[in-house]
């Protein structure tokens, strides 16, 4: 999601946004997902994107309560669907950090959830 030439602009926050609210693991090669989890990665991400353009402080929960973000800058907070910890880890050759949630986008070996659509989701 971050290499530029694919699709600019997309950076820290929507990304680890996106990942979250579609339930996808972070460290999941590209080249292991279908072309429908790309493409509605891609959606989500846009959709996020097409939200913030107004020029106030960028968010993407909407919902009047509690933070803008579902995980983005909440490492160690309660993650606001299931409450277990928010992680921040380190990832790629320029080390940028993400955040995501281990329960709701598990690895590989785990069970992957159906991904939820929280209220206040931005359209597809």
């Amino acid at each position: 999601m971050m290499r530029q030439y694919i699709s600019a602009g997309i950076g820290n926050v929507y990304k680890s946004e996106a990942l979250f609210l579609e339930g996808l693991d972070p460290w999941r090669s590209c080249g292991d997902c279908e072309l429908e989890v790309l493409a509605a990665l891609i959606q989500r991400t846009r959709g996020l994107m097409r939200r913030n353009l107004r020029g106030a402080p960028r968010r993407t929960r909407f919902a009047s309560d509690g933070p803008r973000f579902w995980v983005y800058g909440r490492g160690g907070q309660g993650c606001l669907r299931c409450g277990d910890p928010i992680r921040t880890r380190r990832q790629g050759d320029d080390g940028r950090s993400t955040w995501f949630c281990p329960t709701c986008q598990p690895g590989e070996a785990a069970p992957r959830p159906t991904p939820q659509r929280p209220l206040g989701d931005p359209p597809l």
